[in-house]
């Protein structure tokens, strides 16, 4: 019976599919998340496993009031300009993100100081694949981005919300603080359940971190091959362009080339005198 009702669940998922012509089943469940720093205070502990490199995961009130919502921080060793890179690179995800097979955006526009990205997202956990359309909007300037699924077209799942908000603690380190609310559609098996939603949460920032990290190095690596050729360059156009002083004339150099022209003109001709023959 239970593997008859797992049939019947994706043959309905499988019937109901995701479509780009038609709108989602309803205009949003989950409370979206607003642009801003959280509101989350950290203990002494947090602060100790945050400097040892390790994420922090606290529970903060929703916007709502009432319900909570999971928070990850992770403290990360890249400028927060390279941390949103990486988090911003959202066509990239499949060769960053676990489990992300693609990700295509079909709408990108700025308005009023932010950028509102809107992409479609295939993904895969366990056995089952999920299509599903996401509507981003990032605003530079707070350093925040919150994302919800574009109603406008039909998703696999039942809603999402998220947040990504990042502090600068330094001129090459900061932190990421990362939400987000999952909400799937009928009976999904306990292991792809949580593939989706607590693991999913867990790991969000370690990819970030990881792929910040390595763009980091990489700039650095890049820029400083880049001084070394400089450099160099700037070397050999200045070799190139010094002009060494002349040696002046002296008063006796004209007697000298004249005495070199003479001893050479005195050795071209010299003939030695060739041995007289005795008579006998």
């Amino acid at each position: 019976m239970r593997l008859a009702g797992l049939g019947c669940s994706l043959l309905v998922a499988a019937a109901q599919a995701a479509s780009e012509a038609q709108p989602h089943y309803h205009d949003g469940k989950l409370t979206p998340y607003t642009i801003g720093p959280p509101e989350l205070l950290l203990s002494a502990r947090d602060e100790q496993r945050l400097r040892t490199g390790k994420p922090v995961m606290q529970a903060v009130v929703a916007e709502d009031g009432d319900s909570r919502r999971m928070v990850m921080v992770q403290d990360i060793k890249a400028p927060h300009s390279v941390v949103f890179g990486r988090i911003m690179d959202l066509e990239r995800y499949d060769q960053m993100v676990s489990g992300v097979d693609c990700v295509a955006n079909y709408a990108d526009y700025q308005q009023d100081g932010t950028q509102t990205v809107k992409s479609s997202y295939e993904i895969h956990a366990l056995h089952m694949k999920f299509k599903y359309f996401v509507e981003h909007t990032y605003d530079p300037a707070a350093r925040c981005m919150t994302f919800k699924l574009d109603y406008g077209k039909r998703s696999d799942i039942d809603d999402s919300v998220g947040y990504w908000y990042v502090e600068p603690t330094g001129r090459s380190s900061c932190r990421v603080f990362y939400s987000c609310e999952c909400k799937l559609r009928g009976w999904v098996p306990g292991p792809v359940y949580n593939m989706l939603t607590k693991e999913a949460l867990k790991k969000a920032t370690t990819w970030v971190e990881r792929e910040a990290v390595k763009e980091w190095r990489t700039s650095r690596a890049g820029v400083a091959n880049g001084q070394l050729v400089r450099l160099v360059s700037g070397v050999r156009d200045a070799v190139h362009g010094l002009k060494l002083p002349l040696t002046p004339v002296m008063p006796w150099d004209p007697w000298l080339a004249e005495r070199k022209r003479s001893a050479v003109h005195f050795v071209g001709n010299f003939r030695p005198a060739k041995a007289s023959s005795r008579l006998g």
